[in-house]
């Protein structure tokens, strides 16, 4: 389901008047608390965890001679630390701190090491000795629902866990208890499968980017 379908399936299990939204902009009353709960309650369930499967993705940074340090894509929230390869020789990321002591000027030893600055920086021990691609795999920051077609990241099956999150809320704003209770079973449900099928085996590390 997109973001509108979710907004009106929404509408749907709760009862609400109508058979809107029409559409995700210009809401105002109850319509616009439903587009917010759905938003929202994506937000919440995604921010649950950072390495859910869905969020996966894999990037690249083109390295020039002249460069030590790169910027990463805007939508990078955590780099899987043993993916990183330039062309085809692995590298190994070190602790800021160690790095900033021995790699303060370029090692002149070709890159074997690397390093993420506290700003979010790749930070190369030396300088490349010519233009290169370093491949790496990280999950994506947090998916933000603006636009009616915008669509989950994850697997259809798991979108109604968003319409009981967002439920639960309005749930709260009725003072209807009965609602909560129906909503957060759901959830649960929902949430659980998703738990089990969208989260790597235990043992993938990595700190943020």
């Amino acid at each position: 389901m997109n973001y509108l379908e979710l907004c009106q399936a929404l509408r749907r299990e709760v009862g609400a008047s109508g058979t809107g939204p029409a559409n995700v902009e210009g809401q105002t009353g109850e319509y616009a608390r439903i587009v917010s709960w759905i938003a929202n309650e994506w937000l919440r369930i995604q921010e649950r965890h950072q390495r859910w499967n869905f969020a996966w993705a894999q990037g690249q940074v083109e390295v020039e001679p002249a460069f030590r340090e790169y910027e990463l894509d805007s939508d990078v929230a955590v780099v899987d630390h043993d993916s990183l390869y330039l062309n085809a020789s692995h590298l190994h990321v070190i602790d800021w701190k160690l790095f900033r002591e021995d790699f303060r000027e370029a090692s002149g030893a070709g890159i074997r090491r690397v390093a993420f600055s506290p700003d979010g920086l790749l930070r190369l021990e030396d300088f490349p000795k010519a233009s290169a691609t370093l491949d790496f795999e990280y999950w994506r920051e947090p998916q933000r629902l603006l636009t009616n077609q915008d669509t989950p990241r994850a697997p259809s099956v798991y979108h109604y866990a968003i319409v009981y999150s967002a439920m639960a809320q309005y749930g709260l704003y009725e003072n209807a208890p009965e609602v909560i209770q129906q909503a957060q079973d759901a959830f649960s449900r929902i949430y659980q499968e998703m738990i089990n099928r969208e989260l790597p085996d235990i043992g993938i590390q990595g700190p943020l980017a």
